[in-house]
């Protein structure tokens, strides 16, 4: 596959402070090198960062990393995006701004920002989370998953699956809504695109939700005790999804989205997968809270 795994998440914020402290308290994420008003790096494992801060006028998602190989995937990428009159651009000093040797920004068709990018540099500090988590699942599977606000539908699925070469793992019919779940490792889905704008009323900071992977349910015990103990918000409660078996809550983050936290999700042999329709989300809570009324 073109893609190697989700690498980064960049966010907009009005108040960095905050997910410095939501980040290391509530996540028990570590502070990278850098970690000022303007600029907060928060590691989950041996790389520089997985979540980029940057301090701005809104609370919301500015950029996605997606992690390629090398630079020879990059330049095959950006010759096929040649050949399909696709659109990119390399900001001047922006790998340096987010640790990688290069990077080119697309926008994709539902208006996303996603930065293509090989050769993030690693910390010689080891990573040691401030409340204690033993780890995050990364490594090959990359930071997690995204779920995206995806509309047009069909043209986003297209650009993802048929332009960039994601792997459908499954699908659903979630209340008239189509819902893809996308892989491009053994990680059950680094990508989710849910057929609705993002002017649905659970589409907060531009995103639908981020899910980072713990490595024990202890740890995602502890975090949820951290978060009730803290007076966060909680998007859902405690459950396990149908399709990726994960075990996992929703809660709040300073831009407005949810962050799942969970952990023993399956993992899928990305070349010998077939595709299932699922009728249902979860096989026991994850009861959404908050929903307006009709």
């Amino acid at each position: 596959m073109k893609i190697h795994s989700l690498g980064y998440l960049v966010i907009q914020s009005t108040d960095p402070a905050a997910w410095r402290d939501f980040g290391t308290r509530i996540l028990g994420l570590m502070p990278g090198r850098h970690d000022d008003e303007g600029t907060l790096w928060l590691r989950a494992d041996e790389r520089c960062q997985r979540l980029v801060i940057e301090g701005g006028e809104a609370d919301e998602v500015a950029a996605i990393g997606w992690e390629l190989r090398n630079d020879l995937v990059l330049e095959d990428l950006l010759a096929e995006f040649d050949a399909a009159g696709v659109a990119y651009e390399r900001v001047e000093g922006l790998a340096a701004r987010r640790g990688v040797a290069d990077l080119v920004r697309v926008t994709d068709p539902a208006g996303y920002v996603l930065e293509f990018y090989w050769g993030m540099q690693v910390e010689p500090a080891p990573f040691v989370s401030p409340a204690g988590v033993s780890g995050f699942r990364t490594g090959s599977a990359g930071l997690g998953h995204v779920v995206l606000a995806a509309h047009p539908f069909a043209e986003t699925n297209a650009f993802y699956r048929r332009r960039l070469g994601f792997g459908l793992t499954d699908f659903a019919d979630m209340g008239g809504t189509p819902g893809h779940f996308l892989h491009t490792n053994e990680r059950h889905h680094s990508l989710a695109l849910i057929g609705v704008d993002r002017s649905a009323w659970f589409v907060k900071g531009g995103l639908v939700h981020l899910m980072v992977e713990m490595k024990t349910i202890t740890d995602v015990g502890m975090a949820h005790a951290r978060a009730a103990a803290a007076g966060c918000e909680f998007f859902e409660t405690l459950g396990e999804h149908a399709n990726d078996r994960m075990f996992s809550f929703y809660v709040d983050s300073p831009a407005g989205f949810p962050i799942e936290v969970g952990a023993g999700a399956v993992e899928i042999d990305p070349d010998t997968w077939t595709s299932v329709d699922i009728p249902f989300p979860d096989m026991w809570g994850h009861q959404v809270l908050g929903v307006p009324e009709q």
